[in-house]
């Protein structure tokens, strides 16, 4: 057998402690190799984007499985994307397409949950945020990750996901069993718009900082932040109060949620779209320390059961533009390396076009693309059918995704995180995709 150097995955566990540390990151005979990224950026497109008109084009299939978008060539020899990903066929030697993800639940909200937390232990119906859920990513982060410095360690943007109605709390992207002190932190508003003023962190303009005497006076400024992240009667409220003081006078978080301190060329580049200056501030964010930052496109957006043609024109190319100039970006500034970066949606959608020229929910299959801190660029991972009905090589679960993802970050999979009744759970249930890794 011959022996090549060391891939980063293979980078010993005390790189991670030292980023990390305690007990909860302390190796416990997985055999885990664990690689060094220090932040993940989560492109959430919630509604169910088709893998048929965007990541894995069927030219040779039937018409109405292949739909109206048709393929173009990348900058990977032999990967094709659909024509409305034209900006991202061009950065495409800097990411991997995962055409492969598989799971069982087709309702928005369990795939929702099972995308973002691996767990399959669910309904498969509507259902709100409960306390016995498993954490989302964000939350496991904050209860690892107990030191910030000021600055919080997981963020959500522009929102949380919701669909009004059947779950305005939608379940997998809160702090679950953990307990919700270690939700993330919310920054809600719509960045692309001139008076985005997130989470109200502003002080008044003839009120200068040093003039406020107490952390009482701070604290009435941000009521009505903190109020966000209150679920009823659940919340420790000295406990966000105090993290929001932190933040309001922290002026390099302050700074980072400046958009206008970006030249109006880079802010272009992003797009001037809710989803555009979102991954920009989330780029932003990186920078100045954030871990996890959390894009979430809410309400069922990518819910396209009627009129794809149309539908897919207006929604793909902002995203298409947002993607791209992220991954560039992070590139150009050195930090994609350190930097793990995953675009998804809960599911994917029939591989047939339904009556109304839609596509509806499908979970058999669908793909991703994810890049950064540790995968693999270039790449095509796994394989759908001819049809893109179901996987036809390496299939790939929410959970083994995750536990990719954690691998990256440098967080065993295998150790093991406690709810508040000190019962321990694992990090992740999944199996690492080793293929995916450098």
């Amino acid at each position: 057998m011959l022996f090549s150097s060391p891939t980063r995955r293979q980078l010993l566990q005390i790189g991670a402690l030292s980023l990390w540390g305690g007990p909860a990151m302390a190796d416990r005979g997985s055999g885990n190799r664990l690689g060094t990224a220090q932040h993940g950026i989560l492109i959430f497109l919630q509604g169910g984007p088709s893998q048929l008109d965007m990541w894995d084009p069927k030219p040779a299939a039937a018409a109405e499985v292949r739909g109206p978008f048709t393929p173009i060539d990348t900058a990977v020899p032999g990967l094709q994307l659909t024509n409305l990903l034209p900006m991202t066929a061009r950065i495409a030697d800097k990411i991997s397409v995962v055409r492969s993800m598989s799971h069982n639940f087709n309702n928005h909200i369990a795939g929702t949950y099972v995308m973002l937390t691996g767990s399959a232990v669910q309904p498969n119906a509507d259902r709100e945020a409960a306390q016995h859920d498993a954490p989302g990513p964000g939350a496991i982060l904050n209860y690892l990750r107990r030191e910030t410095a000021g600055m919080p360690t997981a963020v959500s943007l522009p929102n949380w996901l919701s669909i009004p109605g059947p779950s305005n709390r939608m379940p997998g992207q809160y702090a679950g069993y953990l307990g919700s002190t270690f939700d993330p932190f919310l920054i809600q508003g719509e960045p692309h718009q001139p008076e985005f003023k997130p989470l109200s962190l502003t002080l008044p303009g003839e009120v200068p900082l040093a003039r406020f005497e107490s952390r009482t006076q701070l604290l009435g400024q941000i009521d009505a932040a903190t109020r966000l992240l209150e679920a009823k009667g659940t919340r420790s409220r000295d406990r966000l109060y105090e993290s929001a003081v932190d933040l309001l006078v922290n002026p390099k978080f302050r700074d980072a949620l400046d958009l206008s301190r970006e030249p109006a060329t880079v802010r272009e580049r992003y797009g001037m779209t809710k989803i555009g200056q979102s991954l920009l501030l989330a780029r932003r964010l990186v920078e100045a320390g954030v871990t996890w930052v959390a894009f979430n496109e809410f309400n069922q957006h990518w819910d396209i059961h009627g009129a794809i043609e149309a539908s897919k024109k207006n929604r793909v190319p902002p995203v298409d533009r947002a993607y791209s100039a992220l991954v560039e970006d992070l590139d150009q500034r050195g930090l994609l390396d350190s930097t793990i970066v995953i675009n998804t949606g809960e599911f994917g959608r029939t591989p047939v076009i339904n009556k109304d020229a839609g596509r509806d929910h499908w979970p058999d299959v669908y793909s991703l693309a994810i890049c950064g801190g540790g995968i693999q660029r270039g790449l095509v991972y796994g394989a759908s059918d001819q049809r893109g009905a179901y996987p036809a090589a390496n299939p790939v679960s929410p959970a083994d995704l995750l536990a990719t993802v954690w691998t990256c970050l440098g967080v065993d999979p295998e150790s093991e995180i406690q709810d508040r009744l000190q019962r321990p759970f694992r990090v992740s249930t999944g199996h690492v995709v080793e293929g995916l890794l450098v």
